[in-house]
């Protein structure tokens, strides 16, 4: 007997802003299909975050955006490959008059978990969300 794989998008772009809302679009419309409408709202923030970091510390911004729903029950994984080995580095408290400096810990304030994978010729920032199939 042959069992499904989980549900999956992958999204190739470059990490412009005026991108992003085509991104969270996308994020919602698959969610909301897959039935994770609860997590929505946190899994277009930390896209929206990643894709910002990537927009601005990134030399070449091409980036491959993945939503998954993971075995386990209820959770969903939000990633993003990017061309660069420097990896994030999160503030255990951002300046909140700064103009930015927030996506990370705004990322690990929202996920359940999250963390940063190296790669050949770049990285992975990937978000976990869990919540209840509706």
């Amino acid at each position: 007997m042959k069992t499904q794989s989980p549900p999956e998008v992958v999204i190739q772009l470059r990490a412009e802003p005026a991108q992003f809302s085509d991104v969270r679009r996308t994020v919602a419309t698959h969610l909301r299909a897959w039935g994770h409408p609860a997590l929505v709202d946190a899994a277009q923030l930390c896209v929206t975050e990643i894709l910002a970091n990537v927009h601005r510390h990134v030399a070449v911004p091409e980036c491959e955006v993945r939503l998954r729903v993971l075995a386990e029950a209820g959770a969903v994984q939000v990633s993003v490959a990017d061309r660069s080995p420097v990896l994030p580095v999160p503030c255990a408290e951002p300046d909140w008059e700064a103009e930015s400096g927030r996506g990370m810990f705004l990322i690990a304030a929202t996920a359940d978990r999250w963390g940063v994978l190296p790669t050949r010729g770049g990285k992975l920032v990937w978000a976990r969300l869990a919540g209840s199939p509706t």
